[in-house]
């Protein structure tokens, strides 16, 4: 968090932090500074998540290469007839 020289965010130096615009500013900063961090962790999760996505296929076909390679033949040869 970026502070000024009088100790606070970034009110400028003329701003009283214990005056009335100082603390709503102070309160200002405390809530956007919340909401960064549910934003970061929202998009952690979300990373995961999709880190777990990418893998489940990836982790079944090397489990099964036999039928992931039957699988990907039938489905070729399934659009290979549809498109004549």
């Amino acid at each position: 968090m970026i502070t000024s020289s009088n100790g606070d965010h970034n009110l400028p130096n003329d701003v009283d932090p214990d005056g009335v615009v100082g603390r709503a500013a102070s309160k200002a900063y405390e809530t956007v500074d919340r909401a960064a961090l549910s934003a970061q962790d929202g998009c952690n999760r979300l990373n995961n998540l999709a880190e777990e996505i990418v893998d489940m296929p990836r982790n079944t076909i090397r489990e099964n290469p036999i039928a992931a390679v039957t699988l990907a033949l039938s489905v070729g040869y399934l659009l290979g007839r549809l498109g004549r």
